[in-house]
């Protein structure tokens, strides 16, 4: 199996439905980061990249739609891992969705060969295994030591 440790930059995100329908959550403009750490650490932040600016200096100073708009475009969790056969055990500790916190994010691994040597990383939660559940997928590339 490849290494998971590192910080990965998200690629692709999509949702597939029960009749095949794709979409793309965010609108298709989700941006994300997810780092794993050599301690068993984790933390996820993935947002919706044409957030408008809110024009105050702190949190706190915006309205309460404001900031409840801000937050709708965006996801961040964090919390220890463990990698169990072909799955990556999410224990959440800290939450942007506070029913996360004290829970667990299975994601199924899966690794795709690119040309020129390089491996991304699917992450996929296979939903509640209903027939209708939906599947989300998200693909991430490795950061290296580029810089944006």
């Amino acid at each position: 199996m490849h290494d998971l440790i590192g910080t990965w930059r998200l690629i692709d995100w999509t949702v597939t439905m029960h009749n095949g329908r794709v979409t793309r959550p965010f609108r298709g403009r989700a941006k994300g980061l997810i780092t794993y750490t050599n301690e068993g650490r984790m933390m996820a932040s993935l947002m919706k990249s044409d957030r408008e600016s809110i024009g105050t200096k702190t949190f706190n100073e915006a309205t309460a739609l404001e900031r409840a708009t801000a937050a709708a475009g965006y996801l961040s969790y964090a919390g220890t891992y463990e990698v169990i056969e072909d799955q990556v055990h999410h224990h959440v500790e800290l939450s942007l969705f506070p029913d996360w916190v004290g829970g667990t994010q299975i994601r199924h691994i899966a690794w795709i060969d690119n040309t020129g040597g390089t491996t991304d990383l699917e992450l996929s939660d296979l939903g509640t295994g209903a027939p209708e559940a939906p599947v989300m997928r998200l693909t991430w590339h490795r950061v290296t030591e580029e810089r944006t």
